[in-house]
């Protein structure tokens, strides 16, 4: 798996071209196919999602190109995820963030439950990049919350982004940064590159 960008034509240049890498071994991808077929729910529309392929002649290994704006293993995108993250970090509850996003109760519980799981790995990792990004960051200054904690990492990275690299959508980096992982059970983001 690879986070690209959302633009379909920038990423097949980009494939054509020579310009995405191997995670595993560093060689040059070239193309492979596509993935199968996904849903995507948005907001307020719903798409269909065949993300791209890669294969590095290299190691032999196959990559799906994500999009950014999307999350391994997830039908809904990450701006619709991040909302539930931010409202659970102010505390609204499953129910109330549901409803507001017009998501079922039950789907909104498992992306918490998950976030919650994984929380203190989440800010730690993106501590870590906050201060890579602004070696001049001060230390964050816990709530007293775990998930709070980790929401609000999220976001201190993604202004260090900006101020460094110039505007990105926050959640869309949080995708990147964390390999499309955020609400991934398998992925341990305390041993992602930093």
């Amino acid at each position: 798996m690879l986070i690209v960008g959302t633009n379909a034509a920038s990423v097949e240049a980009d494939l054509i071209g020579a310009r995405l890498a191997c995670s595993g071994c560093g060689g040059v991808l070239r193309p492979w196919g596509h993935a199968r077929t996904r849903i995507l729910h948005r907001l307020t529309t719903t798409e269909w999602l065949r993300p791209r392929r890669g294969i590095c002649p290299g190691c032999g290994a196959t990559h799906v190109l994500l999009p950014e704006d999307t999350l391994l293993r997830r039908r809904d995108d990450v701006w619709v995820i991040g909302a539930a993250l931010t409202a659970k970090a102010g505390g609204r509850g499953h129910r109330r963030i549901a409803a507001d996003l017009g998501r079922e109760p039950s789907k909104v519980r498992r992306w918490l439950r998950c976030f919650g799981l994984a929380a203190e790995a989440v800010r730690a990792h993106f501590t870590r990049w906050a201060h890579a990004l602004d070696p001049m960051l001060g230390p964050l200054s816990p709530s007293g919350s775990a998930f709070a904690d980790a929401v609000e990492a999220i976001g201190v990275a993604a202004r260090a982004a900006v101020h460094r690299l110039g505007p990105r959508p926050p959640w869309s980096l949080a995708s990147v940064l964390s390999g499309g992982g955020l609400l991934s059970t398998r992925n341990d983001l305390s041993r992602a590159p930093c």
